[in-house]
């Protein structure tokens, strides 16, 4: 016997039932709404009157529409992602779904590897999120690039390796000790550990300017390397995407690298357990330090 499922997801107490959620896929694959009400088996006013009264009701654009066709806002395509991690969730149980950081997500997906666990899926969100799905039963493991967004919860997440920030600089640039960094202007990463960063500048009554905040190190390395006033902070873990880098303030940045098991799962104590002992030599090789 085939059960069809289908899904719908309540926000801020407003129920957006699946024919939404079919019609922001329907739109992201053929890049048109009439080849998109043809697909659902619509006529174009029904889909094009979904799309405006759900515009209202949430108080963001959701398709923009141009001489080559509608495409999904980025606010619709963060939501299609959420909706379609629920979707494998209730349709494939025997899958572990990790979610958090950049940084941790990166870690476990190695060590997953290492571990030969292939039914595990890994998502990189904010922690509002993550902490959210986990709330809503979706998550199995939550990762920690920040040890102070554990804290905060009153939670105790397994250490699983060390990690520091280092400097992306420009070119042949010297930086010898923090008080070279006075005066600077940064792209902020947000939920990040470069909070201890800010905090070490702070400390030491040096001045400096975060002049954007991002959700991602993948935008701030963008940002920095297309302007030469602009500076970040990077895990060394990831440096080895950047050409330059300076660990100026390495030693005031030092951080673990967590994750917790959300259910108490048998299978995840196992891995996580193998994580934070067994698979200490590979965290050198990720570029992490032992714990």
């Amino acid at each position: 016997m085939s059960i069809n499922k289908k899904l719908n997801l309540e926000m801020d107490n407003v129920v957006y039932d699946y024919k939404l959620f079919d019609t922001l896929k329907a739109i992201k694959s053929n890049n048109s709404q009439r080849k998109a009400a043809k697909e659902l088996g619509i006529s174009h006013t029904v889909l094009n009157r979904r799309i405006i009264k759900a515009e209202e009701l949430l108080s963001e654009p959701l398709v923009t529409v141009s001489n080559k066709g509608s495409t999904l806002t980025s606010f619709a395509l963060n939501l299609l992602e959420k909706y379609e991690l629920y979707e494998q969730r209730l349709d494939d149980d025997d899958f572990l779904v990790m979610a958090g950081g950049f940084i941790s997500c990166e870690f476990i997906r190695e060590l997953a590897i290492a571990y030969q666990m292939d039914n595990i899926k890994i998502l990189q969100t904010d922690m509002d999120t993550a902490f959210d799905l986990a709330n809503k039963g979706f998550v199995d493991i939550l990762g920690f690039d920040d040890p102070v967004q554990a804290y905060i919860y009153d939670l105790e997440p397994i250490p699983l390796g060390r990690d520091k920030l280092m400097l992306l600089t420009h070119g042949n640039e010297e930086f010898n000790n923090l008080y070279d960094l006075n005066g600077l202007d940064f792209v902020e990463v947000e939920g990040s550990a470069q909070r201890l960063a800010w905090t070490t500048l702070a400390n030491n009554d040096l001045d400096f300017n975060i002049v954007k905040s991002v959700n991602s190190f993948h935008e701030a390395i963008r940002m920095v390397e297309q302007n030469e006033n602009l500076y970040t902070f990077i895990n060394n873990s990831i440096a080895y995407t950047s050409l330059n880098t300076n660990d100026v303030l390495s030693r005031y940045t030092q951080h673990i690298i967590s994750a917790l098991n959300v259910k108490n799962s048998v299978d995840v104590e196992s891995f996580l357990n193998f994580a934070s002992h067994s698979a200490q030599k590979l965290t050198v090789k990720f570029g992490f330090e032992p714990l």
